[in-house]
């Protein structure tokens, strides 16, 4: 289980370096979504150059990869609401057979040596991702009831992994304000509620910097702001706030002013697909 206490996330390096990794090792392949051997091989590699303390696997990739090798079935929910069509994609069997395979294939070759983290759209943002393809053109319109539905469908599915070796699971957003109440968070209940069965911690991932308008609230162990600087989130660290970032692309291009001493909860950040791989190691050697 991830916390922010004891042996938690401080002092740790999160990295996401999937695309990164793949550019690296296999000259950008196209199949790593669909073929779970391809995956395991270029995450390991990656895993082995870049020694990420968290590793997290980016389940909504899996799924695009899927939908653009099936346009057609998804013609067939066209006009329907986007949890109908969530229902639907949850229920494909390949990708989620891609997805435990891969899941199955690291735990058994890391042997729970770091953490391992599922990310996924959050419920309102699976509901956003999916309505422009089924309803092109239309307005969107998400109820409180359509987050409900599609909380209890994404929980329900998260239970075909509940014995694959997860520490924790992240949700993310598209910015703070979507995330930043207890009402938001009160919907999303079923995904919580499964979480703390399997006791997984529960993250959230948010797109935007980091700034004052974030509420803390207890039902989420720590947050992610990949594009945050370290002096933006100096603040929320010396509050004590269980926040990750800082390793934004201006870090690894060395665009980033860094502090001379530093102070973090926890670092993390994605390597950028077209990052120089010398300048990647030299910024991960001053980390540590």
């Amino acid at each position: 289980m991830i916390s922010g206490t004891g042996t938690g996330l401080k002092q740790r390096v999160w990295l996401d370096f999937i695309p990164y990794a793949n550019r690296l090792f296999a000259a950008g392949r196209e199949d790593i979504w669909s073929n779970a051997d391809t995956f395991i091989s270029i995450f390991s590699q990656g895993q082995g150059l870049l020694r990420s303390d968290i590793l997290s696997i980016p389940l909504y990739d899996f799924y695009a990869d899927w939908i653009n090798e099936n346009m057609d079935l998804l013609q067939t929910w066209a006009g329907k609401k986007a949890t109908f069509s969530l229902k639907k994609l949850l229920a494909a069997e390949k990708p989620r057979k891609e997805i435990s395979d891969v899941l199955i294939g690291l735990h058994n070759l890391y042997k729970g040596a770091q953490p391992f983290v599922l990310r996924f759209p959050s419920p309102q943002k699976w509901l956003q991702l999916l309505h422009p393809m089924v309803r092109p053109g239309q307005e969107l319109m998400i109820s409180e009831e359509d987050i409900e539905v599609a909380s209890m469908y994404l929980a329900e599915y998260l239970r075909n992994f509940s014995s694959h070796g997860l520490s924790a699971i992240v949700m993310e957003e598209n910015n703070q304000l979507n995330m930043m109440s207890n009402q938001v968070c009160t919907l999303y209940q079923p995904v919580f509620n499964l979480a703390k069965h399997y006791q997984w911690s529960v993250g959230i991932h948010l797109e935007e910097s980091v700034d004052e308008s974030l509420e803390i609230t207890d039902k989420i162990d720590f947050y992610l702001f990949g594009n945050s600087d370290f002096t933006t989130l100096l603040h929320q660290w010396e509050k004590g706030n269980n926040i990750g970032g800082g390793l934004n692309r201006d870090f690894w291009s060395k665009q980033q002013v860094l502090p001379e001493r530093l102070q973090a909860k926890f670092m993390y950040g994605e390597v950028p697909e077209d990052a120089e791989p010398e300048t990647v190691l030299s910024q991960l050697k001053w980390l540590r």
